[in-house]
């Protein structure tokens, strides 16, 4: 019998994602609209995974993914905007249009999804909402009260005001979109996150694409397999089934699934490879080599650098994910990974950095006595984290003392010039961090390849229109220079340092 794949659509939760600036408000939305208390249960009070949550509205259900705001987490957020059917994009009424603000803009282009704005903690006193809307109409997000097509509605994530708004107006523009799915197809589900667990094995948090996930399903993901022993809902209740549009935690596969990756049915036939754009396979864990845990506190340099001058690590992290941004943050010049991977410290990673002379790092894992114990007898050097801001300025810190300084010269941060362009006589050099920071106030080098061409000194630095005093690792600015006949080229890397005293 030919199988009418027309007859078998049915319409599907819609798949929203939330981005946005760090602190805007993103996971106080979610709780508000789920009754729960996410924040709390995060480090720092940020959100470090990526989540994904459904929730009844109006007869429909609604499928939430929660991505971190920190620049840290680019990749997640860019991968949000690959999975997802309609963005909501948070901005904070008393902070306005923001670095990551527009970076997400950037990934909802690329991607070409609807998007609605969502104008944050409007509670708040003396807001001048116009003025961040005048912000967003300059990043290209023209809103219909101003002639433009995006539609924006003005919330209290704490208080609750215009969140059912919100909510109709998402359930509106899902059916317009007329978002459908095969349930009888052959499984697609995309890996959103995936984590090594000790009472569960390799976990993976994954959306339903098409298709039926269901207990005792041989499963297939890349190079790992096996068989769904548990299927969980974000309440860690137990699922027999999720369908398309629906999230669920998946246990009972042999190894840890790339966050990225498609799982099918390992025994269904599939005519093409649907998916491919939604396919990932650690990139970033095979450009490098990666080890455990690292004690920062008193670090002797030599031990760190050893006889290459390069910082050994071995990392361990709690999920794919978070393990994706501390990868993203290193620099590959300066560092080199021994070993990397999610889930619990093992004897072999023991063994690999005291062999390998290296630090292990672990994030979001409890080292308990017996490994601390262990890690003195092995001279094994470990540090725990737990909010990744504190994990990256401490390997910044490190990696800039490896690089190139007159002896008396404290390198402090690094920017590359992207952009050269011409604005009212003046000329302006569009900058991105790459490590490090920028202050208006520092000393500067200004390198062509291995060169030193000029020492200039900064007249400006703007975030837009703004006038602002510093540009934080992976962070874009315009510069100007008090020197106007400066000739600074696409390429070109300005070094800020400090004088050793």
């Amino acid at each position: 019998m030919i199988r009418d794949e027309q007859i078998m659509m049915q319409k599907r939760a819609p798949i929203i994602t939330i981005m946005g600036h760090v602190d805007h408000g993103k996971t106080s939305l979610l709780d508000f609209i789920r009754h729960s208390n996410l924040t709390a249960r995060e480090a720092g009070g940020i959100t470090q995974h990526i989540g994904a949550y459904q929730i009844a509205f109006a007869d429909q259900k609604i499928t939430f993914i929660d991505t971190p705001g920190h620049a840290a987490f680019n990749k997640m957020r860019e991968r949000g905007a690959q999975v997802t059917d309609l963005v909501i994009l948070v901005v904070a009424a008393n902070d306005g249009v923001k670095p990551q603000t527009l970076e997400s803009i950037r990934f909802i282009k690329e991607s070409k999804v609807p998007f609605i704005v969502a104008i944050n903690k409007i509670d708040l006193p003396d807001l001048h909402l116009e003025v961040v809307k005048g912000q967003l109409a300059e990043a290209g997000v023209l809103l219909q009260e101003y002639g433009g097509d995006i539609e924006a509605v003005e919330i209290s994530a704490k208080t609750g005001l215009g969140i059912d708004k919100l909510l109709e107006t998402i359930a509106v523009m899902a059916d317009l979109l007329e978002l459908k799915a095969d349930p009888t197809a052959p499984l697609e589900a995309v890996v959103i996150e995936s984590t090594m667990e000790k009472n569960k094995g390799p976990v993976a948090r994954v959306i339903v694409r098409s298709g039926t996930l269901q207990t005792r399903q041989d499963l297939v993901v890349d190079e790992v397999t096996g068989r769904v022993r548990l299927l969980e809902n974000e309440a860690g209740q137990a699922m027999d089934q999720v369908l398309p549009g629906e999230p669920a935690e998946i246990i009972g596969l042999s190894d840890v699934p790339e966050v990225g990756s498609v799982i099918r049915d390992a025994n269904a036939s599939y005519d093409a490879d649907l998916t491919a754009e939604f396919s990932k396979t650690g990139e970033l864990e095979k450009s490098f080599r990666l080890s455990d845990e690292v004690n920062w506190e008193n670090m002797d340099l030599d031990f760190m650098l050893g006889d290459k001058e390069k910082i050994k690590l071995v990392i361990k992290a709690d999920v794919k994910g978070t393990l994706e941004a501390i990868l993203q943050s290193l620099d590959k010049e300066t560092v080199e990974v021994i070993s990397c991977g999610v889930g619990q410290i093992t004897e072999q990673d023991m063994e690999l950095a005291r062999d390998s002379k290296v630090l292990l790092i672990a994030f979001n894992i409890k080292v308990n006595n017996t490994q601390k114990k262990m890690a003195k007898i092995l001279g094994v050097k470990i540090k725990e984290y737990n909010i990744i801001y504190h994990l990256i300025e401490d390997l910044q810190q490190s990696m800039l003392k490896l690089m190139d300084a007159t002896f008396d010269e404290i390198v402090t941060g690094e920017a590359e010039v992207l952009q050269i362009f011409d604005m009212k006589g003046e000329t302006i050099a569009g900058v991105r961090v790459k490590t490090g920071e920028l202050k208006k106030s520092d000393l500067l080098h200004l390198k062509r390849g291995e060169e030193i061409v000029a020492n200039p000194v900064l007249k400006t630095m703007k975030h837009g229109k703004d006038e602002i005093d510093r540009i934080g690792t992976k962070n874009e600015g315009g510069l100007t220079f008090k020197n106007k006949k400066l000739n600074f080229q696409i390429g070109d890397i300005i070094v800020a340092y400090k004088k050793e005293s």
